[in-house]
């Protein structure tokens, strides 16, 4: 068997910028939504009483690559220094079966969770958005950050985080764009006048009032993603127009419309729309300036492998 190419968090974040899995991501959501791209339901099985062992796995047929995502999913391993995801990507040739490399997780997906917030951010929300709030002060509050100076340079970002020395340290970190990111510690003045909003928390109850949205807001719900958890509440959720990056997964796995319908303010046939529709101009997205969008982010398997292909393809050509 040819050994396949090993790539750390060092190597990953060399290779690649949040911009560069835009058009990666794009047609990858695409594919899913054309159901030319697989991606079965992630399975998570308990250890002990500190963590468990989860495994994703799916295919492509553009880039032709197959894979899965392994990963130790230990919720107090950030009080050690060490990520709570910690794992590898492998990517196969589904060509010939050949093993083609073995990404570190953590950076892989801090990258393409960063920007598939950005890629729905460009689809859905106002054109040239000037205030962004996060919500969070952990590892994805730093990438949506990062993705959104990057790909939105001239927009003011706020950080709010349930303790606000969090938020303020955070905010430290971007001290070259001091006069961009500012720390702030109510959350309702965070909200107000945003154009965006990233939701990034490890929260497990809805924090997020839906009686703080405004007209023409857009949100990325990224940090919850299992059955059990949401950041958004019930009548939140009732407001906006609802896309997602799999609804398969979002029937599975959407907190906050599992949660709502539950609670009777939302439909049994409630819509979410995949974004892959979107993109590829088979739905409709923002119908208006005034239409309260969101994004409910589930982060599929096909989004790692498209970036772990990316990843593989830059280093042998050498960039």
């Amino acid at each position: 068997m040819i050994s396949p190419a090993m790539f750390s968090a060092a190597d990953i974040h060399a290779a690649l910028e949040i911009p560069d899995l835009l058009g990666p991501l794009k047609t990858a959501m695409i594919a899913v939504s054309n159901q030319t791209a697989g991606h079965p339901p992630r399975f998570a099985a308990p250890i002990n009483a500190q963590g468990r062992m989860g495994i994703m796995y799916g295919h492509l047929q553009d880039p032709p690559v197959h894979g899965a995502k392994v990963l130790s999913l230990f919720p107090g391993a950030p009080a050690m220094g060490l990520s709570s995801h910690q794992g590898f990507v492998m990517l196969f040739d589904s060509q010939n079966g050949r093993p083609l490399a073995i990404c570190d997780a953590d950076a892989l997906t801090a990258l393409r969770t960063s920007a598939m917030s950005m890629l729905a951010t460009q689809t859905l929300a106002r054109s040239d958005p000037q205030e962004i709030t996060v919500c969070g002060a952990g590892e994805q509050a730093e990438w949506h950050i990062r993705g959104s100076l990057a790909c939105f340079p001239k927009a003011k970002i706020r950080i709010w985080a349930r303790r606000f020395d969090a938020a303020q340290q955070l905010a430290k970190r971007f001290c070259d764009h001091s006069s961009q990111v500012v720390a702030i510690s109510d959350l309702p003045e965070a909200v107000r006048g945003a154009d965006v909003i990233h939701t990034v928390t490890a929260s497990k109850e809805a924090f997020f009032c839906g009686a703080w949205f405004e007209s023409g807001q857009h949100i990325n719900l990224v940090g919850a993603s299992l059955a059990d958890t949401r950041e958004l509440d019930d009548a939140g959720v009732a407001r906006v127009s609802m896309f997602t990056d799999s609804c398969e997964s979002s029937s599975r796995e959407a907190g906050e419309i599992l949660g709502a319908k539950h609670a009777g303010l939302i439909c049994e046939d409630y819509t979410v729309t995949e974004i892959g529709q979107v993109l590829s101009n088979r739905h409709v997205g923002r119908q208006s300036d005034a239409e309260i969008t969101a994004y409910k982010s589930h982060g599929v398997i096909v989004q790692d492998l498209v970036a772990a292909y990316e990843v593989l393809k830059r280093k042998e050509c050498g960039l």
